[in-house]
């Protein structure tokens, strides 16, 4: 078997052990159930060949971000979403070379986000809002294949790095309910593929950049409840 999707429906209980009798799977979707217990993190990192894992959205016991997953290299797509997962982003995550998607949303992580997020050279989506997230964003940013970055509704502070203009693909910039500051840096009028920019309830401030009002596909701009300053 390499397919297995499990999604929306009303499993409960533990997750088997037989899980790490499928070696050939490639996607293992069980997301949106009711599993309990441990995180299911002995079986699954068994699975090398797994391309896409979702286990959001199940009321797993409390428990840090399993370290074991890092051993999953070939994976795209990880969805590990409102499952009170608790602890820091695991550096060790950072073998994960192919991975192209990460949603670890609505839990309870804490600690800075880790510098390779921001420097993963095949990351396209990036959602990690809702969470307890602090310290400043990586000052360093080479991850230019991102297009969705959400890291709303944590509590984030420093600046807005002047290297976010290096996300030239940077379609979506979520960043709203932090407590960031300082001044708007003037390279994110630099990104031709921005459509929706939410940087509202934070603690900015300084003038907005010129040229921003020349991005030609942006759509969307909520900077509300923050301290901008100068005329428009």
């Amino acid at each position: 078997m390499e397919h297995l999707n499990l999604s929306a429906n009303y499993f409960g209980g533990t997750m088997p052990a037989a899980l790490a009798g499928l070696p050939a799977l490639r996607s293992l979707l069980l997301d949106t159930n009711q599993f309990t217990g441990a995180y299911p993190a002995a079986e699954i990192s068994k699975l090398t060949r797994l391309e896409q894992l979702t286990l959001a959205w199940n009321p797993f016991a409390p428990a840090p971000a399993p370290p074991e997953f890092a051993k999953l290299t070939n994976l795209s797509y990880l969805w590990m979403s409102n499952m009170n997962m608790t602890g820091e982003i695991p550096k060790a995550y950072s073998n994960l070379a192919n991975l192209q998607l990460i949603a670890i949303t609505g839990n309870n992580l804490t600690g800075e986000i880790p510098a390779w997020v921001f420097q993963h050279p095949k990351l396209e989506s990036v959602y990690l809002f809702a969470n307890g997230l602090t310290g400043e964003l990586p000052r360093k940013i080479t991850a230019g294949n991102i297009i969705e970055l959400d890291v709303s509704s944590n509590q984030l502070t420093g600046e807005v790095p002047e290297d976010i203009g290096n996300l030239k693909n940077l379609i979506i910039l979520f960043m709203y309910t932090n407590q960031l500051s300082g001044a708007i840096p003037a390279s994110i009028a630099m990104l031709p593929n921005l459509r929706d920019v939410r940087l509202f309830e934070n603690k900015l401030s300084g003038e907005l950049p010129a040229m921003l009002w020349s991005l030609p596909k942006l759509n969307n701009l909520n900077i509300q409840n923050n301290g901008f300053t100068g005329a428009l």
